[in-house]
């Protein structure tokens, strides 16, 4: 576990990372070479450049990111040695013990050339190995995407159903804005994943205004959502949030990051806000290789910051935990 004398910052919990942004540099270099991936330079330190966020970017170029790591994790083997890798480092780096792991397995099936169960199983193959390795509980998350249409979608949530009992706790939706996109277009495959038991979560309010965060309550419905933090722009909504205990998946380098937030001092307005409505939030990564940072540090940056005192941090964990779609 990592060197961490604060009995506050042991067993955390990581709600919401991508698998895109939690592979190490050299991990990711050495996968893509053992696969016979092309990559774009030779130079592993310009390497290290094309998949870390050092500097705030727009939510676009943010997700450009993802690009050449979806790439490197495209294949069975790919994905089930980067889940393993993703849970190992946040409990080794991070001291997590409770993880859910988040992917689009479509985008990682080589426009159809693998297998999509394949994919999914060497995801789930790749998590249960880390768990009898490292004393984590891990569950993974599959994600719809917006440029997808209904049936594609439609078909990734058919697939989080059908391995609901050998690790997929969950479905989200998420990827780049796209004009055209509805809710109503991925309300069937939400609504078959709640009635098979899946948890619910649902990419909004980062970019996206309140008007779609209505739109997900109402037709949605879901457990969790993703990030969220636009809520505070409408009492109402906070106050609906607050009855239905829909829990927000916050994330505040990220969000730092992308510019949706400008200062660490926001989130005190945005956390009295939730506290006020009791709208509960969790601390996540989103990325933490990308973003060079865990939920530890997260936590580290919000108390020394004056965002949240240090012992809030055992609260926030407990919330976390209470709130995971992983059932014990």
């Amino acid at each position: 576990m990592a060197k961490e004398e604060n009995p506050i910052y042991q067993n955390l919990v990581e709600l919401h990372t991508h698998l895109g942004g939690s592979s190490a540099a050299h991990f990711l270099w050495e996968l893509a070479h053992k696969q016979g991936i092309r990559l774009p330079t030779k130079d592993y330190w310009k390497f290290i450049d094309s998949i870390t966020i050092e500097e705030q970017k727009t939510y676009e170029e943010y997700l450009d990111y993802f690009h050449l790591t979806e790439l490197i994790q495209s294949s069975t083997f790919g994905v089930e040695r980067a889940v393993h890798h993703a849970i190992s480092l946040l409990y080794r780096k991070g001291n997590i013990t409770l993880a859910e792991i988040r992917f689009n397995p479509m985008l990682r099936n080589r426009n159809n050339r693998q297998d999509l169960d394949k994919i999914i199983l060497g995801a789930i193959i790749g998590m249960k190995k880390a768990c009898l390795e490292y004393p984590v509980k891990a569950g993974i998350i599959l994600m719809m995407d917006r440029r997808f249409n209904d049936y594609q979608n439609k078909i990734i949530a058919d697939k989080a159903v059908n391995f609901k009992n050998d690790g997929v706790v969950g479905v989200d939706i998420g990827g780049p804005l796209r004009e055209d996109f509805t809710v109503d277009e991925v309300v069937p495959a939400f609504e078959n994943a709640r009635k098979a038991g899946l948890g619910i979560t649902f990419h909004s309010g980062e970019v996206t205004d309140t008007t779609e965060m209505w739109e997900v309550l109402e037709k949605i419905n879901p457990d969790r959502i993703g990030h969220g933090i636009r809520a505070i722009e409408d009492e109402n909504l906070l106050k609906e949030l607050g009855k239905r205990n829909i829990t927000l998946e916050i994330c505040p380098k990220s969000n730092l990051r992308t510019g949706v937030v400008n200062h660490w001092a926001d989130f005190k307005k945005i956390f009295e806000k939730c506290k006020e409505y009791s709208v509960p939030y969790t601390i996540n990564s989103d990325g933490p290789v990308f973003l060079k940072t865990h939920v530890m540090e997260e936590f580290k940056s919000l108390v020394e910051n004056e965002v949240i005192e240090e012992k809030e941090v055992k609260e926030l964990t407990q919330k976390a935990r209470e709130a995971s779609f992983i059932k014990y």
